[in-house]
C-alpha cells in the first residue's frame, strides 16, 4: 500500500446516497419525541423540520462551492487549510478523527448493540461486544476497497429509505388521529420563539452529515456538477422524507403522547401491530444504524487520510490500497471507536466537540468570503453559490449563536472546549518541532 493518486470512481447517485446515508441514523427515531416535547402544534412541528432542512440546504450550497473550488479529499479540512493555513486545519483534522469519526462511530454502534440486545432478549452488558463487532464488520467492508464500501452503503441506505417510506405508507394507511383536531387544541397556547429555535436545533441533529459527500470530492466523477446535485438533492429529499415521516407518526401517536418518547416509530408500530411491529421496528433501527455507520466511515475517514497526506499526522495513515481504501486510517478509527464503545462514557467529550465544531464550521463557511475577496475572477471550474457571501454570513451567525447557546447552557463544556483548543494548539507546535527535527 502506498499514498497513491486517487481515482474518480463515484458518480452523482452514490454521492447523493452518501449524504442521505450519513444523515438517516438514530436521529429520526429519537428526535420526533424531543421536538414534540417542545412543540405541541403540528404546524409548528412540521415548520421546524422544514426550517431545519432549509438550513442544511444553505449549508449544502455554500459547501458545494467550496468543494468544487478545492475538489480534494478532506472537505472542511481542505477549506480551512487553503483559507487560513495549517493550524486551524491541524486542529480540525485531529479533533475530527478522534471525537467525530471515532466517537461518532462508537455512538452509532452502541445504539446498534442496544437494539440487538433488546431484539434477541440478551443481557444489556453484551451490547458493547455486539457494537464492537458491528464496527469491525463495517470497517472491514470499507477496507476491501472503495467500490465495496460504496456498494454496501448504497444498499443499506436504500434499505433505510425504503423503511422510512414504509413507515409513511403504514401511518397514512392505518393512522386514525385527526391532525386538525390537535391543531385546534394546541393553537390556543402561546409559544416562545426561543423554544421553537431549540426545537430546530434538535431537528438539525437528524440532518447532520447531509454534506459529508464533499469529503470525497477527489474521488467523485464530474465533481463540478455531481457535488452540487448531491448536496442539494439529498437535502431536498430528506426534507420531504422527514416531514412525511412525522406526519405519518402523528396519525398514529397523538402529538401530546409523542412528547418525550425515546422512539416514536417504535411506539407507532407497537400500537398498530403489537409485539411483532415493535420487533420489526428494532430490525429497521439496526439496519439504520449499520447503514449510518457505513456511510459515516466511508466519507469522514477521508479527513484523516488528508491530514496524514499533508504530514500533519503519522504518514502511514495516508497509505491507500490498490482498491482505494485507506486501510491504516480505517484501523486507527476502528481502534478509537472500539475503545470508546467499550468504555461508553464519552458523551461529555462529544459535547465538547460540538462547541468546537461551531467555531470550526463557522470558519469553514467564512472561507468562502475569504476566497471571493482574495480572487481576481471566479474560477470557471467551480460551482457558484447564489448569494454566496450572504448565505455564508448567515451560516456564520448561526454557528456563533450555537456556540453562544452551548456556552450559556453548559459553561463547563465551553471551558473544557477551551482547554481542548489549548491542548491541540500545543500539540501542533510539538508536532511541527518533532517533524522539523526528523527532517534535519
Amino acid at each position: 500500500m502506498t499514498s497513491r493518486p486517487l481515482k474518480r470512481i463515484l458518480g452523482t447517485p452514490t454521492a447523493l446516497l452518501i449524504g442521505m446515508g450519513v444523515a438517516i441514523g438514530s436521529g429520526i427515531f429519537r428526535t420526533p419525541g424531543e421536538v414534540a416535547n417542545s412543540l405541541q402544534d403540528p404546524r409548528l412541528l412540521i415548520a421546524a423540520w422544514i426550517l431545519g432542512g432549509l438550513i442544511v440546504l444553505v449549508q449544502g450550497l455554500v459547501t458545494a462551492e467550496l468543494a468544487t473550488r478545492y475538489p480534494k479529499a478532506g472537505g472542511e479540512y481542505v477549506f480551512l487549510r487553503e483559507a487560513y493555513g495549517e493550524f486551524p486545519a491541524f486542529f480540525f483534522g485531529w479533533c475530527y478523527t478522534i471525537f467525530i469519526i471515532g466517537g461518532g462511530a462508537a455512538t452509532i454502534a452502541s445504539a446498534f448493540g442496544d437494539f440487538a440486545c433488546e431484539l434477541l432478549a440478551v443481557a444489556p452488558r453484551h451490547s458493547g461486544i455486539i457494537a464492537a463487532g458491528a464496527i469491525l464488520a463495517v470497517l472491514g467492508i470499507n477496507a476491501a476497497g472503495l467500490r465495496a464500501g460504496a456498494t454496501a452503503q448504497n444498499v443499506l441506505t436504500s434499505l433505510k429509505i425504503g423503511a422510512l417510506i414504509a413507515i409513511v405508507v403504514i401511518g397514512f394507511s392505518f393512522g386514525e388521529v385527526s391532525l386538525s383536531a390537535t391543531i385546534g387544541v394546541a393553537g390556543a397556547s402561546g409559544l416562545k420563539s426561543s423554544v421553537f429555535l431549540l426545537a430546530v436545533l434538535s431537528v438539525l441533529f437528524s440532518y447532520d452529515g447531509t454534506t459529508d459527500s464533499v469529503k470525497m470530492a477527489e474521488e467523485i466523477k464530474d465533481v463540478r456538477h455531481a457535488v452540487p446535485r448531491a448536496v442539494i438533492g439529498s437535502s431536498v429529499a430528506l426534507i420531504v422524507l422527514y416531514v412525511a415521516v412525522n406526519v405519518a407518526l402523528m396519525r398514529v401517536v397523538p402529538l401530546r403522547e409523542m412528547a418525550g418518547l425515546a422512539s416514536v416509530p417504535g411506539e407507532a408500530m407497537g400500537r398498530l401491530f403489537g409485539d411483532t411491529g415493535r420487533k420489526a421496528m428494532l430490525l429497521v433501527a439496526m439496519c439504520v444504524c449499520l447503514g449510518s455507520l457505513g456511510s459515516t466511515v466511508l466519507a469522514t475517514v477521508r479527513v484523516t487520510f488528508a491530514l496524514a497526506r499533508d504530514g500533519l499526522t503519522f504518514r502511514f495513515m495516508a497509505r491507500m490500497s490498490k482498491s482505494q481504501a485507506p486501510v491504516p486510517a480505517l484501523a486507527v478509527v476502528a481502534f478509537f471507536a472500539v475503545i470508546l464503545v467499550l468504555i461508553r462514557d464519552f458523551g461529555g467529550i462529544l459535547k465538547i466537540y460540538y462547541f468546537a465544531a461551531a467555531v470550526l464550521f463557522g470558519l469553514s463557511y467564512a472561507s468562502l468570503i475569504v476566497f471571493r475577496l482574495r480572487e481576481a475572477s471566479f474560477p470557471a471550474s467551480a460551482f457558484r453559490c447564489p448569494l454566496g457571501m450572504w448565505l455564508a454570513g448567515f451560516l456564520i451567525l448561526l454557528e456563533i449563536a450555537i456556540a453562544a447557546f452551548v456556552a450559556y447552557d453548559s459553561p463547563r463544556d465551553a471551558m473544557r472546549t477551551g482547554f481542548l483548543f489549548v491542548a491541540v494548539g500545543l500539540l501542533y507546535f510539538v508536532w511541527k518541532m518533532a517533524t522539523s527535527q526528523r527532517e534535519d
